[in-house]
């Protein structure tokens, strides 16, 4: 795991923060993506040095094309990418589209 570039959706909370901290603490560099800036900010302070954080709605397509343009321009690269974040769903899934989000 050793200086692998993990991207972790949803990481200010739950799942994704535990998992933040575990890569950390095995010497990978977390990349972790969430809206909320100081959870998000914490979790990165708790991930190591190596951590870093980035606010992204994954919801909006710009975010995370922004999140991975610049992961690569400041690591090079990325081996994982968690898509941990969660989303409720509001309608059936024959329904749902990949238009960007109008919010």
């Amino acid at each position: 795991m050793q200086d692998r570039v993990i991207v972790i959706t949803g990481a200010s909370a739950g799942i994704g923060a535990a998992l933040a901290r575990l890569i950390g603490r095995k010497g990978a560099r977390p990349v972790l993506l969430a809206r909320r800036e100081k959870q998000l900010t914490d979790v990165a302070s708790e991930a190591g040095p190596q951590a870093l954080s980035l606010v992204t709605d994954v919801t909006r397509r710009e975010d995370v094309r922004r999140a991975v343009e610049t992961t690569l321009s400041r690591l090079g690269h990325i081996d994982v990418w968690v898509n941990n974040a969660g989303r409720g769903i509001s309608r059936v899934v024959s329904e749902l589209t990949t238009r960007t989000s109008t919010r």
